[in-house]
């Protein structure tokens, strides 16, 4: 599967997770709003999102993460 399949199916799973559409989900990474697509999760998750977050370690482990910085990479291009 290339990157860009990859990328779509990704895109499409949240989107059908969020009830968004590929298109605002990839607008909302790319300009930083996350808030409009936390608002969509139920609240479990999106207290665990937020915890993640406010706490730099979790994050930058996250950030570090070899397919996330693929994901973030595939968003810049893309924009």
């Amino acid at each position: 599967m290339s990157k860009d399949n990859s990328m779509q199916e990704i895109l499409r799973d949240i989107s059908k997770n969020l009830g968004q559409s590929p298109d605002e989900i990839r607008n909302s990474a790319e300009s930083g709003n996350v808030d409009s697509l936390l608002k969509k999760l139920p609240k479990e998750q999106r207290d665990k999102v937020n915890s993640i977050l406010q706490n730099p370690e979790e994050t930058r482990k996250i950030l570090e993460n070899p397919q996330v910085q693929a994901l973030i990479r595939k968003l810049k291009d893309n924009g």
